[in-house]
């Protein structure tokens, strides 16, 4: 949704010859964009997002002109006057196609480097049952992408030995039913995809989730057994920011 937005914004800058009122719908244009992208980023969080954004995509469009005009000089044809500008037809598409691929790898290499800095720490986790509360040391995992299919909330896995602090014993019961017999108020059955096959893992919607101080709006599931490398659970990085 919101790379569309931005495709539709930039056709219609094309239309705009007002420097100043380009400059604030541009601006306007990127808060929207990470408005959508990051709906749950607020205050300097969300000033954060913005300017990383806008200032990647300043960065971006600079390199971008530098590497188009260092090619017209390059591959400069038979131009009328050599100070023109460069147009798309002064490089050859041969070029453009390799430009393509580097672009492409450069962007695959960048993502994996970043993504295994910031996609995998520790995070402390609050989550606030009708009960009381319990602090999860989880995995802030860019690769958790579970949602509860309801709400379309993220999901944050915990081992449920954690949250018996936080629900009641019916509800307890329930979530610790190896074959999901029993039923209890604000149960909920999450359908999972992983190397073991599908399965339906229980889970709740708690009171409040709270991350380094700012609550989120997420769904908590639990497992009983399973391996998640010495953490208490396993947090979607999208809920981190």
């Amino acid at each position: 949704m919101s790379s569309a937005l931005g495709g539709v914004y930039g056709v219609a800058a094309l239309f705009i010859e007002n420097v100043f009122l380009t400059v604030v719908c541009n601006i306007a244009a990127a808060a929207v964009m990470c408005l959508i992208a990051f709906p749950r980023a607020r205050g300097f969080t969300f000033l954060k997002c913005s300017a990383l954004f806008y200032g990647i995509s300043l960065l971006t469009g600079g390199g971008i002109t530098a590497a188009y005009l260092l090619l017209h000089r390059i591959w400069r044809g038979a131009d009328v006057n050599p100070d023109t500008p460069a147009v798309l037809s002064d490089i050859p598409l041969g070029t453009f196609c390799i430009l393509g691929v580097v672009s492409v790898i450069a962007s695959y290499v960048t993502g994996r480097i970043f993504g295994r800095q910031s996609g995998k720490k520790e995070i402390k986790v609050r989550i606030k049952g009708k009960r009381g509360e319990a602090v999860c040391r989880c995995l802030s995992d860019s690769g958790a992408l579970l949602c509860e299919p309801l709400t379309g909330s993220p999901v944050i896995i915990v081992k449920l030995g954690c949250i018996k602090r936080c629900v009641d014993g019916e509800l307890f019961t329930a979530l610790s039913s190896p074959d999901l017999s029993e039923t209890a108020e604000g149960l909920r059955l999450i359908p999972s995809r992983g190397v073991g096959g599908d399965r339906l893992l229980p889970g709740f919607q708690p009171v409040s989730v709270s991350i380094k101080g700012c609550e989120r709006r997420a769904v908590v599931a639990v497992v009983a057994e399973d391996d998640l490398g010495g953490f208490d659970g396993i947090v979607p990085a999208s809920l981190c920011i």
